[in-house]
């Protein structure tokens, strides 16, 4: 067996251009926490939604974001784009109180707002996360919610 000295994708070798240098928002991304909540009415409607939040194209989203859907109005929780209603979350309500879409070292860690949301490419600027309702509201409730993310 070879013995090996390598380095992660934050090391830098300054001496050799052939080195990339750290992506700036992984190796020095400002660590932002959007809070919010949004409610609904008992008589909100199928189709109906909700803008949570607007997000770098290319922030990175972190373990400690989430939603709590416990006093929710809808049986369904479906949060993505405004067309693509369920690219971040598609669930229901009764399979647990606070959704996590991002858990440390899952297969979305280190990857970019538009990755995660299955986007083919980049559209810069911002993107909107909106809830999305699939059916009639079960009652008037609301969903607290944090995004932590990396930006620069």
């Amino acid at each position: 067996m070879a013995i090996v000295e390598g380095k992660s994708d934050l090391i830098h070798d300054y001496l050799d251009d052939a080195s990339v240098a750290p992506d700036p928002v992984q190796a020095r991304g400002r660590l932002i926490v959007a809070t919010g909540t949004v409610t609904n009415a008992a008589d909100d409607s199928n189709t109906s939604m909700y803008h949570l939040v607007d997000l770098p194209s290319d922030c990175i989203l972190q373990p400690g974001t989430f939603f709590d859907v416990e006093n929710d109005g809808f049986a369904q929780i479906v949060i993505g784009t405004r067309s693509d209603s369920d690219a971040l979350i598609d669930q229901t309500k009764a399979t647990e109180n606070t959704i996590t879409p991002i858990a440390n070292g899952d297969a979305n860690h280190g990857k970019r707002l538009w990755e995660v949301l299955g986007l083919a490419e980049d559209p810069g600027g911002m993107i909107a996360l909106w809830k999305h309702a699939e059916a009639d509201a079960t009652g008037a409730g609301n969903m607290p919610f944090a995004i932590h993310y990396l930006h620069h």
